[in-house]
């Protein structure tokens, strides 16, 4: 396993994502996410596939869409 699926994997056990989604109430922009992606530079979380990181982040917030109607 690489660094990216490594990191990948950490965030996905941590509530980061989640936390990202309610904040936004599930609806955010391009500036938005370049700000999380930088929010995971500081926090040890690179390198990371970022496109896997999008794809996690829209499980979440169709969860959390589905949950809050």
């Amino acid at each position: 396993m690489d660094a990216k699926e490594k990191n990948l994997k950490k965030l996905a056990r941590t509530n980061v994502l989640m936390n990202f989604v309610k904040k936004n109430k599930g609806n955010w922009d391009h500036q938005a996410w370049e700000e999380f992606c930088a929010y995971l530079e500081t926090k040890n979380y690179m390198p990371i596939d970022l496109a896997a990181v999008g794809s996690l982040l829209e499980a979440k917030k169709a969860a959390y869409l589905e949950k809050n109607k």
